[in-house]
């Protein structure tokens, strides 16, 4: 039976998103002995019980060797032969891992063509978040998929208190350079969304983006910006996870500290709020101006095509600059009034940036993302790797969460050459990070920031805190939307 769920209220616009959860795996029942076999048998080896339910199942996989671990998940398709084992998730990534892992395992087979599965492994990633998180809910009871990738870990926690999701952890996780701190969800992909604009914004507003308190405060405050576009958390949960953070105590060190260098003395208190979390949280939702139904579209076409001149901050995933990446339009750069095939320069953050034409811009090279902001740049966070309850592949699912966290699967699944690395070879694409402790061969694309320097920049998603996250703390901000 479920123990956590929340119906969030309808908020300007229709909203109903349930969270749910689910139990640690629970470790497998011990075998007892009457105390006459105990007596009469004392030299007797008791045989191990064999684990039963998915849970006991992962227990079981989390203490195996790799070999081990594939020998029962091989095991599975000699009991199963005609079986299909089903993932679940929210990118396209998922595809490329399973091909990768159809290649390891000859009792695995999997290819995408003209847009279907072959093989014996099914990837649905069409959902969206708050839709995944509803469809696992089924599981509790009824066979749904063998693994999940999912993300907001404060959304779904409650599936893994409710046994609905169970959490793998390979015995080599440290030599997989996993952290121990990314081992509870597990990791699976790392991403981040950014406050950004675009490379016209400092000749439209005449200010740099330098403090989270101009996206805050007052509009007499000094370089306060009153343009900030946002999707709505009422349905976008990774952003309600993301103001949810703003209000853990080492994030409020950090809204304190920016509120001291923005407004040159220490915060004193306010009779109306609770903690400077709160007064910052509170601000920035009244300043936001526009609640921008697609981050994808924000940033490969708003900021550029429709909002060239208007000065806006956007807070959006940096996975995105992946859309921006072909995506050209004719625009009119320095606001004449004609579209023209002449060069365009505009200064922005201390870069000057040159457009030979007004002709086909790409959306990509008119991203400003990576100003130098007091407080945090924005919030990074993980799709993680979990394991279905009532799963048919139970061993098969830990597996590919295992492969998942090699940097051989990563890269083949994320490298792209339309974002190279400086000397020009395929590397990491904007707004995805390897979970991993990355090898010196890694590539970064040109101009991004490994991902320590994105962790240390960004509020960090924190399951310890989240998962304990009151309904209390988002109808107050839900509330805050709604007004």
């Amino acid at each position: 039976m479920k123990t956590n769920k929340l119906c969030l209220t309808a908020v300007a616009m229709m909203l109903t998103a349930t969270l749910a959860g689910c139990n640690n795996n629970p470790a497998p029942a011990a075998t007892t002995e009457s105390k006459a076999e105990t007596t009469s048998q004392a030299t007797t080896s008791v045989a191990p019980v064999e684990p039963k339910t998915t849970g006991e199942k992962v227990a079981a996989a989390s203490k195996m060797k790799l070999a081990e671990l594939e020998a029962a998940s091989k095991k599975e398709f000699t009991d199963n032969p005609n079986g299909t084992f089903k993932v679940v998730g929210l990118t396209s990534v998922l595809r490329s891992v399973a091909t990768t892992v159809a290649s390891k395992y000859d009792w695995l087979n999997y290819a995408y063509v003209d847009g279907k599965d072959t093989g014996n492994i099914s990837v649905n990633n069409s959902y969206k978040d708050y839709a995944l998180l509803q469809a696992l809910e089924t599981a509790e009871n009824n066979y749904f998929a063998d693994y999940a990738l999912v993300q907001d870990a404060r959304s779904f926690s409650s599936l893994i208190k409710d046994g609905i999701l169970h959490n793998y952890v390979p015995s080599d996780a440290a030599a997989l350079g996993i952290k121990e701190e990314d081992t509870l969800p597990l990791k699976g992909v790392h991403f981040n969304k950014l406050f950004y604009t675009n490379t016209n914004f400092e000749k439209v507003t005449g200010k740099r983006l330098y403090n989270i308190w101009q996206l805050a405060g007052s509009k007499d405050d000094p370089d306060h910006l009153s343009k900030v576009s946002f999707q709505n958390p009422a349905t976008e949960q990774i952003n309600m996870s993301f103001l949810v953070s703003a209000l853990a105590p080492e994030n409020e060190k950090r809204i304190a500290d920016a509120y001291k260098k923005y407004y040159n003395k220490e915060y004193a208190g306010d009779d109306k709020y609770t903690s400077i979390g709160w007064k910052w949280v509170t601000e920035f939702v009244k300043n936001i101006s526009y609640y921008h139904p697609s981050d994808g579209t924000a940033m490969k076409e708003t900021q550029l095509k429709e909002g060239w001149q208007d000065g806006y901050v956007y807070y959006g995933a940096f996975a995105k600059m992946k859309d921006a990446v072909g995506k050209k339009y004719d625009v009119d750069l320095d606001g004449n009034g004609t579209v023209e095939a002449k060069e365009y320069k505009v200064t922005c953050g201390g870069v000057e940036y040159t457009y030979p034409s007004e002709l086909e811009v790409n959306a990509m090279g008119t991203v400003k993302w990576d100003w130098e902001i007091e407080g945090f740049n924005g919030f990074m966070y993980c799709m993680d790797s979990e394991v279905i309850n009532n799963a048919q592949f139970p061993y098969t699912a830990c597996l590919f969460a295992r492969t998942m966290l090699l940097e051989d699967t990563y890269t083949k699944a994320i490298y792209n050459a339309k974002n190279p690395d400086a000397e020009g070879n395929p590397a990491n694409q904007y707004g995805y990070y390897y979970p991993g402790t990355a090898s010196k061969d890694f590539r970064y694309a040109k101009g991004d920031w490994t991902k320590e320097v994105h962790i240390a920049k960004e509020i960090n998603e924190n399951y310890e805190y989240l998962k304990n996250a009151s309904f209390r703390t988002v109808n107050a901000i839900l509330a805050l939307i709604a007004a």
